[in-house]
C-alpha cells in the first residue's frame, strides 16, 4: 500500500498525521460550504492543512505501516524515508507534487503551499455524500413544490450544524464531568464537617456514582493477539509505576492495545511519550482515541 493511502486512511480517524522529517497533515471538522465561485455545494468534511515545521516522529504512521504490512519498525521507517526522499527530489526538480486523495504541495520562494483535494471525504459521517452542482438545483426548482424545498433547506441546515452538534456534545460531557467532581467534593466536605462535632462517631461513608473519565491521548506500549499477553503487559507496567496502565481497545487487525497511560491534552501526551521513549521503549507511540 502506498504511503499516501496510509495518510488518507489515518486522517479519517485522526486529527493529525505526521510524516517524519517531512511535515504534518492537520485536519479539522468543518460544516457544509459553497465553493468560492458559487457553483458547488460541499457536504460537511474535514479541512486539511499542512505544517512543514512538525516533523518529529510520533509513531502513528510508522505503526500503521508496520501493523498492516506485518513488518518490523525498522522496515516501516525505511519505507517512509524512501517516500520522503522521492517527494523532496520531485519538489526540488518540478516545484510541485500531487499526493493522491490528499492534495498538492508546491514550492515557491522556499515556501510550501498546500492545496487540499476538495473531492476527498475524510469525515466518516459524510461518506456517500458528493458535492452538488448548484446550477442543477436552480434548474430543478420549477419542478419541485414549496414543501420539498423546505425539506431540502432543512437538510442543508442539518448537515451544516453536524459539526457544531458534535463539538457541543463533547463540551457538554466535559462540563458534566467537572460538575460531578465538584458536587462530590462538596458532599464530602459537608459530611466531614458534621462528623467533627462528635469525635467518637465514625465518619459516614459517601457513595456517589462517579465514572472515571480517561483522556483521549494514549501512549501505547504494545498490541497483542492473546488476552493473557495483554494482561501480563499491564501487570508489568503497573509494577514499573504506570498504575493507570490499561487496555484501550482493539484495532482493526484484532490486536488488543495496551497503554502506559492516557492524557487529556496532546501536549501532555507528547511530553510523556518523549520521556517513555527515552527511559522505557523507543517504539512507544501515541494513539488518539475517544
Amino acid at each position: 500500500m502506498k504511503i499516501s493511502t496510509y495518510i488518507f486512511e489515518l486522517l479519517q480517524s485522526q486529527d493529525c498525521v505526521i510524516v517524519p522529517n517531512f511535515g504534518a497533515f492537520v485536519a479539522r471538522n468543518i460544516s457544509a460550504k459553497i465553493s468560492s465561485d458559487g457553483s458547488k455545494i460541499f457536504p460537511p468534511n474535514k479541512e486539511l492543512s499542512f505544517n512543514k515545521n512538525v516533523v518529529k516522529n510520533d509513531g502513528l504512521l510508522l505503526n500503521a505501516i508496520a501493523s498492516n504490512e506485518n513488518i518490523n519498525y525498522e522496515a516501516a521507517e525505511q519505507k517512509i524515508i524512501n517516500w520522503v526522499k522521492r517527494v523532496n527530489k520531485k519538489l526540488e526538480k518540478q516545484k510541485y507534487i500531487e499526493i493522491k486523495n490528499i492534495g498538492s504541495i508546491s514550492l515557491e520562494n522556499s515556501k510550501y503551499i498546500f492545496i487540499p483535494n476538495q473531492s476527498s471525504i475524510f469525515l466518516k459521517s459524510s461518506y456517500g455524500f458528493n458535492s452538488i452542482d448548484s446550477s442543477y438545483i436552480i434548474r430543478q426548482q420549477k419542478n419541485i413544490n414549496n414543501s420539498y424545498l423546505k425539506y431540502a433547506a432543512m437538510l442543508i441546515v442539518f448537515l451544516s450544524l453536524t459539526g457544531l452538534f458534535t463539538k457541543s456534545y463533547f463540551d457538554s460531557v466535559n462540563e458534566f464531568n467537572k460538575a460531578s467532581y465538584a458536587e462530590a467534593n462538596l458532599e464530602i466536605e459537608k459530611k466531614i464537617q458534621k462528623a467533627t462535632f462528635n469525635i467518637n462517631a465514625s465518619l459516614p461513608v459517601v457513595k456517589l456514582p462517579i465514572r472515571k473519565q480517561y483522556g483521549s491521548f494514549h501512549i501505547v506500549a504494545g498490541s497483542f493477539r492473546l488476552e493473557e499477553n495483554s494482561l501480563k503487559m499491564i501487570s508489568q507496567l503497573k509494577d514499573k509505576g504506570f498504575i493507570e496502565s490499561r487496555k484501550v481497545g482493539v484495532n482493526k487487525f484484532g490486536l488488543i492495545q495496551v497503554a502506559y497511560n492516557s492524557y487529556d491534552t496532546v501536549e501532555e501526551a507528547r511530553i510523556a511519550l518523549s520521556d517513555i521513549r527515552a527511559k522505557e521503549d523507543i517504539n512507544a507511540w501515541l494513539l488518539i482515541k475517544n
